[in-house]
């Protein structure tokens, strides 16, 4: 009786130590599964992050060419703009006048334009319905400004700005009544007070940038494939 209940015992013992490693096994060998689909999940994790930044990368830098391009060409424009306009420095003013024998304010700012192929209206009035809007603190070279007599008052002045200093200080040419084409700033009492609206005729958009830009996009296809 006595062996029986040893041989017993020795069977059960065996059958718990044999649960215990299989059960041992399992837990570890699910752990290893486990381990490795976290690898996997990683993997394929950092492979999706690589690829999103390096998406985002190409997005940022093809912006930053377009605007670096964009801006070039509309400082190219604006520099032969100003270059024409200072060739009238000097030139009488004349109401109605249309040469360089003597000219206003609104016919000098057209030939200038012209000398771009850009064509405006006679009349400052009419020329202040051109472009897009421009907030003062956002002038650049090129753009057109425009004066009236009172806040009242219709526009009867314009201008091109010539150059915007370091400052802020805004300078502008223009055909004055009462000295011709000269350069004047719109920090004068007299013109300051007089201000009414400036408005941005040279777009950067052109056919130029265009082709430029689509170049940049196929370079740039080119290195991330």
């Amino acid at each position: 009786m006595k062996s029986f209940i040893k041989i017993f015992l020795v069977s059960i013992t065996i059958t718990l130590s044999t649960t215990s490693c299989v059960s041992s096994y399992v837990a570890r060998n699910d752990g290893y599964l486990t381990t490795e689909a976290l690898l996997a999940h990683r993997t394929n994790y950092s492979k999706s992050s690589i690829e999103a930044e390096s998406k985002n990368f190409n997005e940022s830098s093809s912006s930053v060419f377009e605007e670096e391009t964009s801006e070039k060409s509309y400082s190219q424009e604006a520099y032969k703009l100003i270059g024409e306009a200072k060739t009238y420095l000097g030139t009488p003013y004349r109401y109605g006048g249309t040469t360089r024998s003597g000219i206003d304010c609104s016919s000098f700012v057209q030939h200038a334009f012209n000398a771009l192929n850009i064509s405006l209206p006679r009349t400052s009035i009419l020329q202040s319905n051109e472009g897009k809007i421009v907030k003062k603190d956002q002038l650049k070279k090129g753009d057109l400004i425009f004066f009236a007599q009172s806040p009242k008052s219709r526009i009867s002045h314009v201008g091109i700005v010539e150059r915007v200093e370091p400052d802020g200080e805004i300078y502008f040419i223009h055909a004055s009544s009462s000295k011709g084409v000269t350069i004047s700033s719109l920090e004068g009492e007299y013109w300051k007070k007089r201000y009414r609206t400036a408005k941005r005729i040279l777009e950067s958009n052109n056919n130029l940038d265009n082709i430029e830009t689509q170049n940049i996009h196929s370079d740039l296809a080119k290195v991330s494939s």
